[in-house]
């Protein structure tokens, strides 16, 4: 599970796993990002640091022509159920299908798994679309999700 690939029309996107060394790089994408309340960003090296710890996260950087242009992350809670815990792509790269790929990439690595869910912003429309196109369903709303005062829509995807 080193790197995986994914071709579209001339977007050519590579999952590059992440290691700790590349916290630098993981902040400098998600402190790109617009709205930080929709997207609950990890911003610092202590929230990067949490995420390597756990178990069984995985962290991919995002590259298209060798340059990172996101990251995508997950945790594989057992054999049959998984969270995808975020998704980022620099605003200079969004709207060319990366997220898109992104996701399928993730898919493809989870392809075993039989309940796959995340937490979403309800003003993050573009996730939302994202997901529903890949069979995710509204699961629920919690208030508070991430303890940032924001509310998120769970979402689920059953085989």
């Amino acid at each position: 599970m080193g790197k995986l690939e994914q071709t579209k029309r001339n977007l050519k996107i590579s999952l590059r796993k992440a290691t700790e060394k590349d916290i630098p790089d993981l902040i400098s994408v998600e402190k790109k990002l617009p709205e930080l309340k929709i997207y609950s960003a990890a911003v610092t090296e202590k929230d990067w640091k949490e995420e390597f710890d756990k178990k069984d996260a995985v962290i991919y950087l995002i590259l298209k022509d060798g340059v990172i242009v996101g990251d995508v992350s997950y945790e594989k809670r057992n054999k049959d159920k998984a969270h995808i815990s975020g998704l980022a792509i620099d605003p200079n790269f969004q709207g060319m299908g990366i997220g898109r790929e992104a996701v399928k990439l993730v898919l493809k690595d989870l392809k075993g798994v039989k309940v796959i869910e995340l937490a979403t912003h309800p003003d993050n429309e573009k996730a939302l679309k994202l997901y529903s196109s890949f069979g995710f369903a509204r699961k629920g709303i919690v208030e508070n999700y991430f303890g940032d005062g924001e509310p998120r829509i769970l979402m689920i995807r059953e085989k």
